[in-house]
């Protein structure tokens, strides 16, 4: 790679970017989408709620392929990805416009199909501009800085439904207003020179780059599927720990454990930033992603063995904590072994998909295993998957690069 830097200016507008994308997402997903579903399918939203997200993790994971492919050959053309990211965004508000429109089931489905292909419009080659624009030796403190701006996304889904009498048309408002406030920063930051890889021996490029890269995707999988049940079902496992003499409503509980995602996500901030750093400038990235997983697992092992209110909220402040510093950094560790610069979009693409397919069997697999034994056995599960997430990263051996072998033989 290239020895070019890229100026914090740069990376922390990218990191703004890259937080403006979840503020699009976050508040909508986790709280605004669930109260529409409600509020159409009173007796049935549950039900809707899951038909929408499986059909939008499906139309997120084949758009982001998509337009990541593209968007490779809009940089091969000379045109960059910039403009797809600008129409992506425009798309982006025009979706969450028909999601306020929505007044039926069918009309409510359909317009957050289109949310997730704009979305992705937008993410895929956004994600993909780093790979193509910061250097390897700063990745490690780019995936720092977009770990702490991820919290953007919890922020404003506070804001925008904290404050009562603000309708549901000002609330989307808000949210696409905050999310292009974001973004356009970056969209005219003028675009660096975009970095050169460094020559990969011929024997090693294709076979061991796409091995790493499949295995790095499956570690990424194993950890979000944790995260994705853990965090939809983060009140149902509050609700089966033992309070000693509290006895709360359902509307108590959730007041009472509404303050841990927070101090996890501001806990996640200085440790995105400052274990990125570390990656850099140690180079021990691998290490540091599986330790990380490794403090997930006794998270989840706490949970398990311990399920009375002090303890479970330690493990959970653990498991949040260490899980979303890993998926942070490992964003930015699966661009330093893309097998080809050429299909960047693309193949980031298929990384996504990590983010998307535990949204469609992580809720099949709890209802499975909490029916059959309770929330114990379902965090020895989810803490067994973690495991084995961070030993998969271990065994990731990055291929040499030409100019290694040539120093080996000397």
């Amino acid at each position: 790679m290239t020895s070019s830097r890229r100026s914090p200016g740069y990376l922390a507008l990218y990191a703004l970017a890259y937080g403006g994308g979840a503020v699009l997402y976050v508040p909508l997903l986790t709280l605004l989408l669930p109260l529409k579903a409600e509020l159409i399918r009173p007796d049935d939203k549950l039900a809707l709620l899951a038909l929408i997200t499986v059909g939008g993790a499906l139309a997120a994971s084949v758009s982001n392929i998509v337009v990541g492919h593209l968007s490779d050959r809009s940089v091969r053309l000379g045109k960059g990805r910039r403009r797809w990211v600008g129409a992506g965004l425009v798309l982006t508000l025009l979706a969450l416009a028909a999601v306020w429109a929505s007044r039926s089931a069918i009309e409510l489905a359909a317009a957050m199909i289109a949310f997730q292909l704009a979305l992705n419009i937008l993410l895929a080659p956004l994600v993909a501009l780093a790979a193509d624009e910061v250097p390897d030796a700063q990745k490690g403190l780019l995936g720092g800085l977009i770990g702490a701006a991820y919290p953007f996304g919890a922020l404003a889904a506070v804001v925008v439904t904290a404050p009562a009498g603000l309708t549901e048309g000002l609330q989307l408002a808000l949210v696409g207003g905050a999310g292009a406030l974001a973004i356009l920063p970056f969209l005219f930051l003028r675009a660096p020179t975009p970095e050169q890889p460094e020559a990969i021996a011929p024997s090693s490029r294709t076979v061991g780059r796409v091995r790493n890269l499949v295995t790095v995707t499956a570690s990424r999988w194993l950890v979000q599927m944790a995260s994705l049940i853990l965090f939809a079902f983060f009140l149902f496992y509050f609700q089966s720990v033992d309070h000693g003499d509290a006895h709360l409503s359902s509307r108590d509980l959730a007041g009472r454990i509404a303050w841990l995602p927070g101090v996890a996500a501001v806990l996640s901030v200085p440790l995105a930033i400052f274990l990125g750093r570390l990656s850099d400038r140690t180079g021990s990235r691998r290490s540091l992603l599986a330790g990380n997983a490794a403090v997930a697992v006794v998270g989840l092992a706490v949970m398990a063995a311990f399920p009375r209110w002090e303890p479970a909220a330690l493990g959970y402040l653990l498991f949040a904590c260490s899980s979303g510093v890993f998926l942070a950094l490992q964003t930015t560790y699966a661009m330093r072994i893309l097998p080809s610069p050429d299909h960047r979009g693309r193949d980031l693409g298929f990384v996504n998909l990590a983010n998307t397919v535990p949204s469609i069997f992580g809720p099949w697999l709890t209802v499975t295993v909490v029916t059959a034994g309770g929330f114990r056995p379902l965090m020895l599960i989810l803490a067994t998957i973690t495991a084995l997430a961070g030993l998969l990263m271990l065994v990731v051996r990055e291929p040499a690069t030409a100019v290694d072998q040539t120093s080996s033989r000397q």
